[in-house]
């Protein structure tokens, strides 16, 4: 079964079942401040994933930009915070971002290749790759 855009169904579902389960069970190493890093970015990527999986169409497209504008703000926020962390914490911020980063460039690959697509996300979903990578 697939998704409108082409995503397999399963898959997405298996990967927010997949994220549902890491909440709350993040290492202390990637706690700063009583916010443990691991979840926000658990959050950020189950959100990355509802934007991108939702996309079916030019107006879903159209209206996931400021979504993936928001997620990327929050991207750059975490990335600020990334320094802050000890050397285990990066490293599990690091493994983190490298297991999600494969299926999010599969996603982004297949909206592009949609026509019409890139030309109204291809901005953001790059950047979204990129802030992406720099947890790694």
């Amino acid at each position: 079964m697939k998704s409108k855009n082409g995503i397999p169904a399963t898959a997405i579902l298996l990967l927010a079942l997949f994220l549902a389960g890491c909440g709350g069970g993040n290492s202390p190493e990637m706690e700063l401040g009583g916010i443990n890093t691991g979840d926000v970015l658990d959050g950020l990527l189950a959100r990355t994933f509802r934007a991108l999986g939702g996309i079916n169409s030019m107006e879903s497209a159209e209206a996931t930009v400021p979504v993936l504008k928001a997620i990327n703000d929050d991207y750059d926020d975490l990335i600020f915070h990334i320094p802050k962390l000890s050397e285990k914490g990066r490293a599990n911020m690091s493994k983190k971002a490298k297991n999600a980063l494969p299926e999010i460039q599969d996603m982004a690959r297949r909206i592009n290749d949609t026509p019409g697509l890139s030309s109204i996300l291809g901005k953001e979903m790059d950047a979204m790759v990129d802030k992406i990578g720099q947890l790694l």
